[in-house]
């Protein structure tokens, strides 16, 4: 038996990279998925075609999950969907690598916006509208290196990230009576914002990371039912490099 079957799963930043990688796993262990994308239309019907592919049922729209409101609407519309949902990625981001001298407050804003307010939002809305009443759930949101180690021209997306470990142990702890599992999965992959990191740090980004399925795996085991017994951990997809 597919280990998803059943079972409706959100995924943000779906469009392309590690969400895109995510939602197909989802769907080839037998998920429905709604998929989020913010801006790009084209890329997101690419991304649900690819979905579709896996044979599995999916649907999703553009939203900014930095906005309150476009959470509460994208409530509305899995509700319409799919009518209920059992799996929460929280993955949009940005990243705009820049050193801390040089970065406006409208840089971070905006970044803190997206990965850490869009990740309190929708699992906020998600978790109240869904999961609680159920009795069940399973949230995982993304962090990254740097949330644990110094780096350079990203103390913006660093200190979401740092936030969004901070989010993940204190909703474990909270909604445990609800049997709602809360986690943090540290991806090392290559996508769009490793290529504009390399780029800006002038260093090949293709010598360096893995494909976003590699670290696939490791949301689907999250997803599961293999996982009931684990919540509040940060677990590294990250082939031993924050070891």
């Amino acid at each position: 038996m597919k280990r998803l079957a059943g079972k409706v799963a959100l995924v943000t930043g779906a469009s392309r990279g590690i969400g895109l990688a995510v939602a197909e796993a989802f769907g080839r262990e037998g998920a429905r998925v709604f998929l989020v994308g913010h801006q790009d239309q084209a890329a997101m019907q690419t991304a649900l075609a690819r979905v579709h592919a896996t044979g599995a049922e999916a649907t999703g729209g553009l939203y900014d999950i930095a906005q309150v409101d476009a959470v509460r609407a994208l409530a509305d519309a899995i509700d319409r969907a799919f009518g209920t949902l059992d799996i929460v990625v929280n993955n949009a981001g940005v990243l705009t690598p820049r050193p801390i001298l040089e970065i406006t407050p409208e840089q971070w804003d905006r970044t803190i916006k997206v990965h850490l307010y869009g990740s309190f939002y929708t699992l906020r809305e998600m978790t109240a509208r869904f999961l609680k009443p159920k009795g069940k759930g399973k949230i995982i949101n993304v962090t990254a290196p740097s949330a644990i180690r110094a780096s350079l021209d990203v103390a913006d997306y660093a200190s979401a990230k740092g936030g969004i470990i901070a989010l993940t142990r204190s909703a474990a702890r909270e909604l445990k009576p609800f049997n709602i599992q809360v986690n943090a999965v540290l991806p090392i992959a290559g996508t769009r914002m490793t290529e504009a990191l390399a780029e800006h740090r002038l260093v090949a980004a293709e010598r360096r990371y893995p494909s976003p399925e590699v670290v696939a795996p490791t949301f689907v085991f999250l997803a599961s039912d293999d996982s009931d017994y684990v919540s509040g951990q940060i677990i590294g997809a990250d082939g031993g490099a924050t070891a």
